[in-house]
């Protein structure tokens, strides 16, 4: 008896040890939304029946003498946010989701701001994009907000239904602006 007890710890520990890793991070995707099961960070004691964690991911690459690469990429924390089990619902759910959504419209904005300004060097580029970051970002936090507040953090019905409608035309608006790499050549 004692040998077949040994063994089953050990295969479990293998066949655990297989599983394939959960994602830290989620990039958006429009055919992918959030589940509960995302949100695996530690709820934090406040009225709240959840919170996403996001950012916008900002890479340059300089290409060549002649232009650059710029990737940006909205981002979601699985270990930073979370969710009370006892509050969890579909209507909250779908809230945390257009939270996300909204870091996907500034992320579209960023691209076209790029895209719109004209740069000489790779150096300009980094530092025109990192004043242009800070502008949406600042933006977006005030847009997150006036968001939480219309739709009464999803407790008001027609509010939210607002803001999806608002969120969701905003983001087709930058349709032309969903591709995360951008390309950018330097005007000399």
């Amino acid at each position: 008896m004692k040998f077949i007890l040994f063994i089953i710890p050990i295969s479990f520990f293998f066949l655990c040890s297989s599983l394939p890793e959960k994602p830290q991070t989620i990039l958006w995707d429009e055919n992918r939304p959030l589940t509960w099961d995302d949100f695996r960070g530690k709820s934090e004691p406040r009225f709240a029946g959840a919170s996403t964690h996001y950012d916008i991911i900002k890479t340059l690459t300089n290409t060549n003498s002649n232009s650059a690469t710029v990737n940006i990429e909205a981002i979601f924390f699985c270990k930073k946010s979370w969710k009370k089990k006892l509050w969890i619902s579909e209507s909250l759910l779908a809230h945390e989701q257009k939270h996300y959504d909204v870091v996907e419209l500034f992320s579209r904005k960023l691209r076209k701001l790029l895209q719109e300004n004209n740069y000489v060097s790779f150096s300009e580029l980094e530092t025109k994009s990192d004043s242009l970051y800070k502008i949406i970002d600042k933006e977006m936090d005030v847009f997150q907000d006036e968001y939480d507040d219309g739709s009464n953090g999803s407790m008001d019905g027609d509010g939210q239904r607002r803001w999806n409608k608002k969120i969701m035309e905003g983001i087709h608006e930058l349709d032309s602006f969903k591709n995360t790499a951008v390309l950018i050549t330097y005007k000399k």
